[in-house]
């Protein structure tokens, strides 16, 4: 059974991660955005996009910790 050091160190791992990251930050700006011109959605984008960082952090620096 693979163990959660081999999970955070699989390259596959690591790609996804990257692209949590980097998608995450384009709902979050554009949220952000959104919010500030008033236009609808930009409340729910917002919260989705820092959800999906704390999401990433967490998970970023358990592999540290573990790794």
């Amino acid at each position: 059974m693979a163990s959660l050091k081999d999970l955070f160190h699989s390259a596959s791992y690591k790609a996804f991660m990257k692209k949590l990251l980097i998608y995450a930050l384009i709902v979050l700006v554009l949220g952000v955005i959104f919010w500030v011109c008033k236009l609808p959605g930009g409340s729910v984008m917002t919260i989705v996009g820092g959800s999906t960082l704390v999401f990433w952090a967490i998970f970023y620096l358990l592999g540290k910790i573990i790794g």
